[in-house]
Order: C-alpha cells, then structure tokens, then sequence
C-alpha cells in the first residue's frame, strides 16, 4: 500500500507539473480544460482548410496539355506544362508555359506503347507415319508425332496517329517458326534475322488523312494467313501461304487512306524473304483496300521484281486477291486467290492457286472453320514437283479464357504425283495423300 500511495503521488505531481508548464507557454485568461484545447485546435484546423481552398482558387494546380507543332517539325509534338491564370488576370495576361525537363519529356515518348506476345505449342500425327517424322508441304506444323513449341513471340509497339507522329514496331520470336520464316536470310549470313518476324520505324505525314511511312522489316500484306497465330482462323497454315507468297520484305512502305472506304499502298524492298539483298534489283509493290461496307472488303495486291540469287534479270510477278464477305453476325466467308510467274532458263514458269475459308462463329467461347484450297505448280518452280495439290482442313476453335485458346484440327492434303512422306509399312499408294490430326494451344499475353 505504500509504495503504491508513493506512486500515485508521483504522478499527480507530474501531471500537475505538465499542465502548469502548458498554462505557461499558452498563456490564457483562464484555466482550460482538455476538451477545450481539442476544440481550439480543430477550429484552428477548419479555419486552415479555409485558407487553402481560397489560395487553390486564386491559384490552380499546373495540367498538363497538347500543343500542336510548328509545320517545319511535322514528326516533333512536344508536352508542355501550362498553369492557368487566375480569372481576374487572365484577361490581362496569357497563361505562362514552361518546357517539361529532359526526363520527363522522355517519359512522354513511351505514352501509347503496347506490349503483347505469345506462346504456341501443339502436337500432330500423320496417319502416313512418315520415316522423317515431317509433315509434307506444311509450313510451321512440322512435326509428327511430337510435342512442339512452335513458337515464343514477343512484340512492343507504338502506333502512329495525329498526336502521335512517330511510332515503331518490334516484334521478336523464338522455336522453328522463326527458323522457317528467316531461313533464306541465314544463307547469306544475316544471323541477326533468327529472332526477328518484324522491326520497322513508323511515321506519320500530316496530310488531310494522314500518311503513314513504314522504314525497315514488315511482314507481306499478300495472302489470307499470316505468321502471327492469334489471327488466323485454322491451326495450321494453308498451302497459298506456305508456296504462293513471301513471309516478309525489307525496304519502305507507304500507305494513304484517300476515302472513307479507300486505302492504296506502296512499298520498295529488296525483295522475297531478304533483310539483305540477292541481287541488284529491287521490287516494286502496290495495294488497294476497298471496304465500302463494314460486311464486304476487297484487296488487291501487286508485286514486281527480280527475286532469284544473283540473277537482276528474270522478273517475277505477283498477283494476289482477297474478298471478305460478312454473309452474317456470326458467319463470315473469306476467298484468297494468287497467281504468279517467273523466268528459270529462259523459259517462264507459272502458278496458281485459291483458298477458300468458312468461319462459323457460334458464340465467344466457340468457332469452327473448314478450308479448302487448291495450288497447281505449273512447272514445279515452287514446290520442285509439277503437281495439282488440294487440302481439306476442318477447324473447331475453344476459347478457355481470355488469354488461352485451342484449336483442334482434322486435314487431309492430295496430289496428282505421289510425293508425300511414308513409313516403313506404309502402302506405297499413300504417297498421294496424307491425313493428320492435331491439337495447337495459344497462351496469349
């Protein structure tokens, strides 16, 4: 008991001592009670937020805005930081501006960059039970009977637009699509063309509609199909994209919306599938879009140029033609059709060929798209056999989620010479046709 009366006595004594040193730095016509100092110092608070609001008012907050450049820097827009004039002076002054710094102007460069990319994997059989273990005449589902990754894809990029002149493109990938894509650059010894589908410089003119030029490696604007597999309505890739037409070109490429409906291109290149040029020749190509509908779209494109190793001579010509028609919300029709030619020995060489594609788009989680196409190699410039090849392709596609898709697949392909891959048992009438079956899953990101 007595230690505790000591203690109380103590604090007593400190608290006594605290609240007289308070009265004293505070001095007050009265003793205060802790209530009231808590309400003194909340008026005091509320009187402060007062203030503030009225100083925010006089004074606003820089925002940051777009200001149009100079006509002699079509390419440059730069951000500036303007701070607004209160209202009584901004009839007496212009609103003060000042340069963003170096780092931040920086920042402003990546404003509209997209990064995307994909993996895709599948396995195949081939009925043929080819001794090679490959699928014949197929491009990028190579493989029998085996788990393959086909590719690992990675792209970044920045669209043009009016308040975005300068844009670029890089799109990156790994597996043996790449392999396959880039092959003839390997022969001249572009190793930096393994890892690479696309990388080009965009910029945009300021013209009434805006004219987009593209400076470096793009893939072809020929054909239904392309090297990217999100896009395309089948697993595998069809016979007209891996025979009729280039993968990819390098050079420059202008294209120019003249109407609402009406969109032309151009573009100068080195030629088929070469980063660095085979020749001393350079080729020529011209496109047109037509979409007077949202349900109908027309493409045309032409392509003229010497394509052989060492040869600026012989001429190959290229025509492809596109038609998309909606027929209705959920069934869309899509017929591709290529025709080319070339000179080998002095003699012209030919080949032809249409592709015809079905989408049945049942729901968002559900499509099924039967192909069929038909390829003949006149004089067997392309596939190295004269032949009439045809292919059946059927096509359900499931949607797991918004990042992972599957497509299953049934082909059959046909030729008039027998050319295609067999097993040990096979019968030798097999090697007219082969039959495969495969399962391709796409993880998007």
């Amino acid at each position: 008991m007595k230690k505790r009366t000591t203690t109380n006595s103590f604090l007593l004594r400190t608290v006594g001592g605290l609240m007289l040193a308070g009265c004293a730095l505070v001095p007050m016509a009265r003793a205060e009670s802790v209530e009231d100092r808590l309400a003194a110092m909340e008026a005091r608070i509320r009187q402060l937020e007062t203030e503030l609001a009225v100083a925010k008012t006089a004074f606003p907050a820089p925002v940051f805005r777009e200001v149009a450049a100079p006509a002699s820097a079509a390419f440059i827009r730069k951000a500036v930081m303007v701070s607004p004039a209160p209202a009584a002076m901004a009839a007496a002054a212009p609103a003060p501006q000042a340069e963003l710094s170096g780092d931040l102007e920086g920042l402003n460069f990546f404003k509209g960059v997209k990064f995307g990319g994909f993996l895709d994997a599948y396995y195949g059989f081939n009925m043929n039970k080819p001794t090679d273990g490959k699928n014949t005449y197929r491009n990028f589902d190579f493989e029998h009977n085996s788990i393959t990754l086909a590719q690992a894809d990675l792209e970044i990029m920045k669209p043009v637009s009016e308040s975005a002149p300068l844009g670029y493109m890089l799109q990156m990938g790994i597996g043996p699509t790449a392999n396959a894509v880039n092959g003839g650059d390997f022969a001249i010894g572009n190793s930096t063309a393994a890892h690479f589908f696309q990388y080009y410089l965009s910029g945009r003119i300021p013209t009434e509609r805006g004219v987009t030029v593209d400076v470096g490696k793009f893939v072809t604007q020929h054909g239904a199909e392309v090297i990217d597999t999100r896009v395309n309505p089948n697993y595998s890739r069809g016979l007209l994209f891996a025979w009729a037409i280039p993968y990819y070109h390098f050079g420059v490429r202008l294209t120019a919306p003249v109407a609402d409906t009406l969109t032309l291109g151009i573009n100068l290149t080195n030629g088929w599938n070469n980063v660095i040029d085979n020749n001393g020749g350079k080729t020529v190509g011209f496109m047109l879009n037509w979409a007077p509908t949202s349900k109908f779209s027309f493409i045309q494109n032409y392509m003229v140029g010497p394509e052989q190793a060492g040869n600026s001579d012989d001429i190959r010509h290229m025509f492809d033609s596109l038609l998309t028609v909606k027929l209705h919300d959920k069934i869309t029709f899509m017929s591709n059709f290529d025709y080319g030619k070339d000179v080998t020995g002095g003699d012209n060489v030919h080949w032809i060929g249409t592709a015809n594609y079905l989408k049945f788009q049942v729901n968002d989680k559900f499509a099924f798209t039967p192909r069929f196409e038909y390829f003949y190699d006149v004089d067997g410039f392309m596939t190295g056999t004269r032949q009439q090849l045809k292919s059946l392709t059927l096509t359900p596609e499931v949607v797991l989620s918004n990042n992972l898709v599957t497509r299953f697949e049934f082909r059959r392909d046909w030729s008039t010479a027998d050319t295609f891959g067999l097993g040990p048992d096979s019968d030798p009438n097999d090697a007219f046709s082969q039959e495969t079956v495969a399962v391709g899953l796409l993880l998007k990101f």
